[in-house]
């Protein structure tokens, strides 16, 4: 598993690696000596692969915080302390 986050991390920063076509991105991988399931599933560029290989199944959703009392904007005539 370390080898794979290693090489996600390297591929993500990567600007050549991470906005590489698949076929190009699959034979940098099997150089790499990826697991075949790494290979298939950035080959693939389905994420849902990516995630159960990490076994990661649940999605997740970011949705804003409301707050309980309104932002009016910022006194500029008072002094920060």
């Amino acid at each position: 598993m370390t080898d794979t986050i290693e090489l996600l991390e390297t591929i993500g920063s990567d600007a050549s690696l991470r906005y590489a076509p698949a076929d190009e991105l699959k034979s940098v991988l099997e150089r790499a000596k990826a697991s075949t399931e790494l290979t298939m599933a950035m080959a693939s560029g389905d994420s849902t692969l990516l995630r159960q290989m990490l076994g990661h199944n649940e999605t997740i959703q970011c949705t804003p915080q409301m707050n309980s009392v309104p932002f009016t904007g910022l006194d500029w005539s008072k002094p920060s302390v």
